[in-house]
């Protein structure tokens, strides 16, 4: 490693260790962390102090902190999370609806849980601005939770429980093609956004499974390398990738492949934001997904192998991923001529 890149995740580890109230010194190849009072709480080479520093480190979310909710669904709201964090949902997914049910209350001044009803609930997703896919996770958020409202005797009716269910319009998949990806491999200037889109390319890996890469997630041995990925809903994958792309993740010299300053991973949103000014046109991470998913099925045709690479719990969700070729729906329109 060069010692430019160790005088760089250095000065990270100090920023970081800053941050928790801790001071870093370093003497020689070891670095120790002393508290405000000068005891040493920790000692060791440098990789040792960033995974002990990682381990402490919580990064604050960018965008405005959550509004909090009105008085009547306050202690609601926070049980709520409670059994969120209970349950093991992932920290944004639980963001995300607490988000849902503050902007609900906030449409409805004077209500609370115990007295909404569910003519409340349909009118609100009744809205025209939304897209079926924004009112079904409204709509989820609702049953979530009412439900133990319900279960747990607080309400004698569950004004969540029968929702109308809402339908998603049937999409085209659309892969990016194949000169967009060579045009952008050919401009890019920052290496660090042609490895995030070749990953993409490669792996067919989300937007915020690629933000949370780390060099560790490279399992294996040359000619037999995978990710380890932990997708949507803590759901585990490995995909299989070359021994170049292993080689180039491994040599990356932080803890995540593509950090930010001051430490931790880049957001999923910022990254999508960067892949998508790298691509050419209107093209987006998730339309390398979609070309992923239908390459990888062109030379298979295994829409389970496909399934597990992208970590979906149902077949019926890669099956949308997936664009059937030309030729194919050709020869098989052919085959019903007489």
């Amino acid at each position: 490693m060069s010692t430019t890149g160790t005088i760089s995740r250095a000065r990270i580890a100090r920023r970081k260790a800053k941050t928790l109230g801790l001071a870093l010194r370093q003497r020689g190849a070891t670095i120790s962390l002393y508290d405000d009072t000068g005891e040493r709480v920790e000692s060791g080479h440098l990789a040792y102090i960033e995974a002990y520093l990682a381990d402490r480190f919580v990064r604050t979310r960018p965008g405005p902190p959550l509004s909090a909710p009105p008085a009547k669904w306050r202690p609601w709201i926070e049980a709520f999370i409670v059994e969120q964090n209970a349950a093991k949902r992932r920290p944004g997914t639980t963001r995300l609806r607490v988000m849902c049910l503050n902007a609900f209350a906030r449409a409805h001044p004077g209500s609370d849980p115990l007295t909404v009803t569910r003519d409340h609930l349909v009118q609100y997703l009744g809205r025209t601005e939304w897209t079926p896919s924004t009112a079904r996770s409204v709509r989820t958020t609702f049953r979530v939770f009412f439900r133990p409202l319900y279960d747990l005797g607080h309400r004698r009716d569950n004004p969540a429980g029968t929702l109308p269910a809402i339908k998603i319009p049937r999409s085209v998949p659309r892969p990016c093609p194949d000169h967009v990806v060579q045009e952008a491999y050919a401009s890019i200037r920052d290496p660090r956004v042609r490895l995030a889109i070749r990953v993409a390319v490669e792996t067919g890996m989300r937007r915020g499974e690629i933000a949370r890469l780390r060099p560790a997630d490279v399992v294996g041995r040359p000619g037999e390398y995978s990710l380890f990925v932990v997708g949507k809903g803590g759901h585990e994958r490995t995909v299989p990738i070359s021994d170049e792309l292993a080689s180039m993740l491994l040599a990356v010299p932080t803890v995540h492949v593509f950090p930010v300053f001051g430490g931790g991973p880049i957001t999923a949103d910022r990254l999508g934001v960067l892949i998508a000014q790298a691509l050419p046109g209107e093209w987006t991470a998730h339309t390398l997904r979609h070309r992923f998913a239908t390459m990888a099925y062109q030379a298979s045709t295994d829409l389970r192998a496909v399934q597990e690479l992208l970590g979906h719990v149902s077949p019926a969700t890669t099956a949308i991923y997936t664009k059937v070729s030309d030729k194919s729906m050709r020869r098989a329109a052919a085959a019903a001529a007489l």
